[in-house]
């Protein structure tokens, strides 16, 4: 990447605006962690090396650094804009963490697309007190902000409706919040994304306030299938740089290009030959706890069964009565979904980067009991 590609556009921080190049110059000595992330990738971008390392985020299993090449950021940075009809010149928000992949890529978008980035905070509510000099076409959160930002700044509404596309990445989007996407944002596009880091980000974008209930639909140049255990196979060599990238994704495909994410391989719970999968069945119980006011975040797991091989439990975080939520769910869910026991914990063990660490919660419950 030459230095001059990153002098046409620019990059705003605290309501200044730089070249690409200029912004590295003024910001070397600030100490902010998301300007250092963003000017030392900018400065990977301009280095000789032909790879960036990336750590992955640990969300399913250990973190990792895996080399991802320039030419495979530039093949997914090409092929969202595309898909999203993002315009060199366009102005996008970068308010997710530059650490990871999914803000990386932000940056790379905007260098590669010729686009204009204003830095914001990576709060939980990076709009709020927020004002932008151009309208935005481009926005990136986590679903947790931006249920933050529809709940506390609606006046920000207008600026999210009146964009190209908002992109909605690293963790589920549950039913409550596409109902509230769908009320409240009429003219954007707002997408669900499914991705990793070995994807470098996301291959796959759901519609979310179509009103319907859309499928994972591919982005340009790629394709899917799926292996003997029903799980997506991802056919995208120039992203991924392999032939093919084998997940633990279980899904339907419904074509080449678009598939419905049914859960994760690794998370099933075989349960008296009964096959569970967490991620639907916690959609079930999340609309049973909006319903009765359960505001706790929670999960479903399997322990060890004598019987069963594994039993279905579920664990909240917080203050809950647990008899009493275990009761609720006993009225209102299927016998082989009820689960056998229900646990509280203080805290959920989370990710660097804000994801519920499955693994390492059932760790530390099991350290606790």
């Amino acid at each position: 990447m030459s230095s001059t590609s990153l002098n046409k556009n620019w990059i705003q921080f605290q309501g200044k605006q730089y070249t690409f190049n200029q912004f590295i110059e003024k910001n070397q000595n600030v100490e902010f962690e998301q300007i250092r992330s963003v000017i030392n990738f900018i400065a990977d971008w301009q280095s000789a090396s032909s790879y960036i390392l990336q750590k992955t985020s640990g969300s399913t299993g250990k973190p990792k650094s895996i080399k991802i090449t320039k030419s495979q950021i530039k093949a997914s940075a090409v092929a969202t804009l595309n898909t999203l009809k993002i315009k060199a010149n366009d102005h996008a928000v970068l308010c997710i963490n530059a650490e990871y992949i999914g803000g990386k890529m932000m940056i790379a978008r905007s260098i590669i697309g010729n686009l204009n980035l204003i830095i914001a905070p990576t709060t939980g509510n990076p709009l709020r007190g927020f004002k932008a000099k151009e309208p935005i076409d481009f926005f990136s959160f986590v679903p947790y902000q931006f249920e933050r930002i529809l709940e506390e700044s609606p006046e920000q509404i207008p600026l999210l409706d009146n964009s190209k596309a908002i992109i909605l990445g690293g963790a589920p989007v549950s039913d409550s919040l596409a109902e509230k996407i769908t009320s409240n944002i009429s003219k954007a596009k707002v997408y669900s994304t499914y991705g990793m880091t070995e994807t470098v980000s996301h291959v796959a974008l759901k519609l979310i306030n179509s009103g319907k209930n859309e499928a994972f639909e591919a982005l340009e140049n790629i394709k899917f299938s799926v292996d003997e255990r029903n799980c997506l196979v991802i056919h995208a060599p120039k992203i991924t740089g392999k032939d093919i990238l084998v997940t633990n994704d279980v899904v339907d495909l419904l074509s080449p290009t678009a598939f419905l994410w049914l859960g994760r391989h690794d998370f099933v719970i075989n349960s008296g030959g009964i096959k569970i999968h967490p991620e639907i069945l916690e959609k079930e119980i999340a609309e049973l706890f909006q319903n009765t006011k359960i505001n706790n975040r929670f999960f479903a797991f399997g322990l060890p069964d004598k019987k069963l091989g594994y039993s279905l439990n579920l664990v909240l975080e917080g203050n809950a009565e647990s008899k009493s939520v275990h009761q609720l769910l006993k009225q209102h869910l299927k016998a082989f979904h009820s689960p056998k026991n229900v646990f509280t914990i203080e805290k959920f063990v989370e990710t660097d980067n804000g994801k519920i660490n499955r693994l390492k919660t059932i760790d530390k419950l099991a350290l606790a009991k």
